[in-house]
């Protein structure tokens, strides 16, 4: 919502594919710009800019984040278009409740 001060919408999905079960959050906020995407993960990393700025924080959230879906032997991405949104998603593997 930090990211989203315009819209009162955020949308949650869930599914499981295969082995792995999917989260994923969507804004629609100021989206991040294509070369940022990646970083966006790293520890202490801020996107910078004319409306980064403004939002207060340490660069901390989504680095423990994705650290913690890592060690659960999962995964993090984003996928995001600038001015749009952002959608963020991780996957953790999950059992097969037959086995």
């Amino acid at each position: 919502m930090k990211y989203s001060p315009h819209t009162d919408t955020i949308i949650i999905n869930t599914r499981r594919e295969n082995n792995e079960v999917i989260v994923c959050v969507q804004d629609f906020g100021i989206g991040i710009p294509e070369d940022k995407k990646d970083r966006v993960f790293e520890q202490f990393y801020r996107v910078s800019g004319n409306k980064q700025h403004t939002f207060p924080g340490l660069g901390l959230g989504l680095y423990i984040s994705s650290e913690i879906i890592k060690r659960e032997g999962g995964r993090m991405w984003v996928n995001s278009i600038e001015g749009k949104g952002s959608t963020f998603c991780f996957a953790l593997p999950v059992d097969d409740i037959n086995s």
